[in-house]
């Protein structure tokens, strides 16, 4: 930076609320479903919109996880505001039982992950010492693994991708137990748009609105929980 003034002054401002900067590592678990979708699939033979119903199959390998580190300033507003960066590994699996997307699809999945990886803006009010709710909203990208074989076999793709933006909300509530260690349950809605190439050429495009419930553990470090 050229302005040694400016420089210092930034310091001086926000010196005392890192030195009190509350950081959480959170890890969870649990399950997630979708919403019906539109399914655009453009191949180099044509386009083709299908109305498909997506299951979750959280329970099977691998299964619905997800991982958070979340940054608290206590030197403002007694520490009640944070920034999340946060992965869930939510899943999505088409019906194939459905006539028409079973006749042009062998496979129509994300189930290695519709990986969804954002950045969150969260707000926590506690409510007694031992017990505090939060919510939060942040945007991100889509980063799933793409699986998708047609029929007749002209697009068999199986790999990540980024594929497009998704926007995330989240609430939960936070149990304190002992020595910085939490116990949480939120409900968090992601909706990704997603557009996918494939092997072989063509794109596959869909937008889905997910919704996932989570149960699970956070370590606090620094300077204690408002």
């Amino acid at each position: 930076m050229r302005n040694p003034a400016l420089l210092i002054g930034l310091s001086v401002i926000f010196a005392p609320a890192l030195a009190q900067a509350e950081f959480q590592i959170s890890v969870y678990g649990g399950g997630n479903t979708a919403n019906d979708s539109e399914v655009t699939l453009a191949l180099p033979t044509g386009t083709t919109d299908f109305d498909v119903d997506w299951f979750g199959d959280s329970f099977h390998k691998p299964p619905y996880y997800g991982v958070r580190g979340t940054y608290w300033l206590s030197g403002f507003d007694m520490g009640r505001f944070g920034l999340a960066l946060d992965f869930a590994h939510a899943k999505v699996k088409a019906d194939l039982d459905d006539t028409a997307v079973g006749a042009a699809f062998s496979r129509l999945e994300f189930t290695d992950g519709l990986n969804l990886l954002t950045l969150n803006g969260l707000y926590r009010a506690p409510l007694q010492d031992w017990l505090t709710l939060y919510a939060g909203a942040g945007a991100g990208a889509s980063i799933p693994h793409v699986e998708v074989s047609t029929i007749p076999a002209t697009a068999d793709t199986r790999e990540y991708q980024v594929t497009g933006p998704v926007a995330q909300s989240l609430a939960g509530a936070s149990l304190n137990l002992w020595r910085g260690f939490s116990l949480f349950g939120e409900y968090k809605a992601s909706y990704s748009w997603n557009e996918a190439d494939l092997d072989g050429g063509g794109k596959l495009e869909t937008d889905i609105l997910a919704h996932q419930f989570a149960l699970g553990l956070s370590l606090s470090f620094g300077s204690t929980a408002p």
